[in-house]
C-alpha cells in the first residue's frame, strides 16, 4: 500500500500548496482534486479517457450495479431513510442531497462519512428545500388538473402538459445540481452550470430521465424494493453517469472540471 517514496510525498505536498491559490474564488469549496470522485486515484490517464467515451457511458449502469452490490449495507438504509424523510414532500431536496453526498463519500473513501453528509445537508438546507420542492409543485399542478377534470380543451391540455414538462425538466436539472453541491460547489454556481450543461447535453439529460423512470417502475414492481433500493441505486447511477460524461466535456460544469486539474 505504501508505494510512494518520501520525496514523492514532499513533491505531492508542494504541489498541493501551489494549487491552493487557484481555489480562492467561488469554487473554493470544491472537493480536493486528489480526493474527489471526479478524479479516480490510481488510474492511468488513458483509462480515464476511455471511461469518458460513449462506450464507457453505456456501461454506467453495469458499474452502478457493481457499486450497489459492494456497498449495499450502506445504500439500503440510505434508501429507507430517503423515503421516510421525503414523506413530507417539502423535504425531498435535502433528503436527495444527503443520498448524493453519501454516494460520493462511498466512492471517495469506501465508507460513509456521516459528518460530511450531515454538514452538506445542514449547510445547504434552505436552497435544497426550495429547489427540491419545485418539481413536486409542477407535477402536483399537472396531477391536480387531471384529477379535477380541468385537463380538457386546448387551454387545459396545454397547461397540464406545460406543468408536467416543467416538473420533469426541473427534476432532471436538479440531478447535476445536487451532485455538484454534494461535491462542495456553491448552490448558485451549481445551478447555473447545470443549466448550461443540460442545455448542451440534452441526450444525457434524457438518459437520466428515462433510466430514473425505469428504476422507479422496476422498484415499485418489487413492492418493498422501492423502499430498499430506489434512492440508493438511482443516486449511484446519476453520479456514475455524470462522472463519465461531465469530465469528458470541455465547457459544461467547469466546477466539476476543476476537480480533475
Amino acid at each position: 500500500m505504501s508505494g510512494s517514496t518520501p520525496a514523492a510525498g514532499v513533491s505531492h505536498a508542494t504541489d498541493a500548496d501551489d494549487d491552493r491559490p487557484e481555489r480562492t474564488d467561488a469554487r473554493r469549496a470544491v472537493t480536493d482534486p486528489e480526493r474527489s470522485v471526479f478524479r479516480r486515484p490510481g488510474r492511468a490517464d488513458a483509462l480515464d479517457d476511455e471511461r469518458d467515451t460513449d462506450d464507457g457511458r453505456s456501461n454506467a449502469f453495469v458499474e452502478t450495479l457493481r457499486f450497489v452490490y459492494r456497498h449495499s449495507t450502506a445504500l439500503v438504509p440510505a434508501s429507507v431513510l430517503w423515503v421516510l424523510c421525503s414523506l413530507p414532500l417539502v423535504t425531498v431536496g435535502p433528503a436527495s442531497l444527503g443520498v448524493y453526498s453519501l454516494v460520493l463519500s462511498l466512492r471517495e473513501t469506501g465508507r460513509v462519512d456521516r459528518t460530511r453528509v450531515v454538514e452538506t445537508v445542514r449547510g445547504n438546507l434552505v436552497p435544497a428545500t426550495l429547489l427540491g420542492f419545485l418539481p413536486v409543485t409542477f407535477v402536483g399542478i399537472a396531477s391536480l388538473y387531471v384529477v379535477s377534470g380541468l385537463a380538457t380543451g386546448l387551454v387545459g391540455t396545454a397547461l397540464t402538459a406545460g406543468a408536467l414538462y416543467a416538473g420533469l425538466y426541473v427534476g432532471v436539472l436538479l440531478v447535476p445540481t445536487f451532485v455538484s453541491v454534494a461535491a462542495g460547489v456553491d448552490p448558485k454556481v451549481a445551478l447555473r452550470e447545470s443549466y448550461v450543461w443540460l442545455a448542451s447535453s440534452p441526450v444525457v439529460g434524457l438518459q437520466l430521465l428515462l433510466v430514473t423512470a425505469v428504476l422507479l417502475v422496476a422498484t415499485l414492481g418489487l413492492s418493498v424494493g422501492f423502499f430498499l433500493l430506489f434512492a440508493g441505486v438511482t443516486a449511484t447511477y446519476h453520479v456514475e453517469l455524470l462522472v463519465r460524461t461531465v469530465t469528458g466535456q470541455e465547457e459544461p460544469l467547469p466546477s466539476f472540471a476543476a476537480t480533475r486539474r
